[in-house]
């Protein structure tokens, strides 16, 4: 997937990433929106480590 020419714009003017992108994350298991960044690195350095809330389990999300 190709970036917009408006988000290249972003990204050229210094926007942080956490602004140019709201990513929607929900758990794999219990589908619930309730989760948490545990780590910016995860066993990877392309991955970021999440838990969810409400099951309580681990996951990975692949850094865009």
């Amino acid at each position: 997937m190709e970036p917009t020419p408006e988000t290249l714009g972003r990204i050229v003017e210094g926007v942080p990433a956490e602004e140019i992108e709201q990513r929607k994350v929900e758990c794999p298991w219990c589908d619930s929106q309730a989760v948490e960044k545990v780590s910016e690195y995860g066993p990877h350095l392309m991955v970021y480590s999440y838990l969810c809330r409400s099951c309580n389990s681990p996951f990975e999300v692949i850094k865009r």
